[in-house]
């Protein structure tokens, strides 16, 4: 029988220690239904980001723009809706545009970075500037409100962003663990000169990866947009930190090649678990950026020990050690 490792028993005890901690802290009110259903539909933008995300992550980029461009893609359905009067066509033509707003992004992001060589981190810094300002024009700066047509506001109702953050994590699950082209992320976020060397186009999978980014940051701009029945400017505002924390806890190494999908969900839902207790405990939100900090360092600090040469080494002895005794 194969031995589970660390690294695969780390992800099931946080989660139990999560629950206890909160369980016994708050037991009328953590375990109830409507709770954790709660907990679920609030990082369902999460999850279904950082599905797309992760594609990028794997290849050791980063995309600091997915906030702003969550906003904005928000803002285009939110307008389009409000164009054509609120109707069921002016729904389904703000998501189609809003989705190919998304693709255009990481289009853009996508040919900048493999054409003019320019490190992804100043890419999208620079795109996530734009995008807000972008915004800010379209929006002249205000709340826009969109409250109808049902078929627009149903999307945010809960159980169906959950039920999309499960069918975007599936597909992506799919196509990284199934496809080919999965085999071609992993293996140019590995070792890109291997990679062009074996004559995979890491031109083609860098593009692809942030267009992926682009459409799922769509999608959760969209959901966004319909839970809260308005945009502006600054919605999505920060969502770039919440979906990096959420591969970071889920074991995704932003040096490339190494994570899982399910891994990133469930480091949306450590980060939704969190959320969930401090309000619960009542800690003031002014105080929720300290605790984030500290729990990204934390993962940050236990990945890289996983992976240490000499921390491998030393369990390896205590195995030796204990099965001696035995």
């Amino acid at each position: 029988m194969k031995k589970l490792t660390l690294n695969q028993l780390s992800k099931p005890i946080i989660l139990v220690a999560f629950f206890l901690i909160l369980t016994i802290l708050r037991p009328s009110s953590f375990l109830s239904a409507s709770n954790l259903g709660n907990v679920l539909w609030s990082v369902s933008v999460y999850g279904i980001m950082v599905s797309g995300t992760i594609f990028v992550f794997l290849l050791g980029g980063i995309d600091l723009s997915i906030g702003s461009l969550c906003g904005l893609t928000a803002v285009t359905c939110v307008m389009t809706i409000r164009h054509f009067n609120y109707s069921t066509t002016g729904v389904l033509l703000g998501i189609l545009l809003t989705l190919g707003v998304g693709l255009l992004a990481g289009l853009v992001h996508g040919v900048i970075i493999t054409t003019f060589k320019v490190p992804a981190f100043l890419v999208t810094f620079a795109t996530q500037i734009i995008f807000l300002g972008l915004s800010m024009i379209f929006t002249n700066n205000k709340i826009l409100s969109c409250q109808n047509p049902p078929a627009f506001t149903m999307i945010g109702k809960n159980p169906v962003p959950i039920i999309l953050m499960i069918i975007a994590a599936a597909v992506s699950w799919f196509v990284l663990r199934k496809t080919a082209t999965g085999r071609y992320v992993y293996a140019v976020g590995g070792n890109p000169q291997a990679a062009a060397i074996s004559g995979i186009s890491v031109t083609k999978i860098t593009i692809m990866a942030y267009m992926i980014s682009g459409f799922t940051t769509a999608i959760g701009g969209i959901v966004l947009a319909s839970m809260t029945q308005q945009c502006m400017a600054s919605t999505g505002s920060g969502y770039e930190q919440f979906v990096i924390m959420a591969g970071v806890i889920g074991g995704i190494s932003l040096l490339g090649g190494e994570g899982t999908v399910p891994g990133a969900i469930f480091g949306a839902v450590i980060i939704g678990l969190l959320q969930n207790g401090l309000n619960l405990m009542s800690v003031p939100s002014t105080q929720h950026g300290l605790v984030r900090g500290i729990v990204i360092i934390a993962a940050v600090g236990f990945d890289a020990l996983q992976r240490d040469p000499a921390f491998q080494g030393w369990l390896a002895k205590r195995k030796q050690a204990s099965a001696k005794k035995a």
